[in-house]
């Protein structure tokens, strides 16, 4: 529990959080793939609500982790552009393509 903790406040180096995104990214989009070929409603649901749930999790602990890097500048700037559009294209798979379509 002290670990999550540690994660949400960004106390866990950068380089960790921001791998754990990584790895986020590949299984969601391993979930997505597999909706696809599956084409259970149910479990697109599952997987679309596991995926906001973690996203809500894990973009502000790579958000927190950037602001406390102590290393190059570049690292915590390349960090925080993943996280903004890592949300506007979450924002534009969850709502803006259903409105421009």
């Amino acid at each position: 529990m002290k670990y999550i903790t540690d994660l949400w406040l960004g106390k866990v180096t950068l380089g960790k959080t921001y791998w754990y995104l990584i790895l986020f990214q590949i299984l969601y989009s391993y979930l997505t793939i597999y909706y696809m070929l599956e084409g259970s409603l149910a479990f697109y649901i599952f997987a679309d609500i596991t995926g906001v749930v973690i996203s809500f999790f894990i973009l502000p602990c790579v958000w927190r982790s950037a602001n406390n890097f102590k290393g190059e500048k570049i690292w915590p700037f390349l960090s925080k552009i993943t996280v903004v559009l890592n949300v506007g294209w979450q924002l534009y798979s969850a709502f803006f393509k259903f409105i421009f379509n």
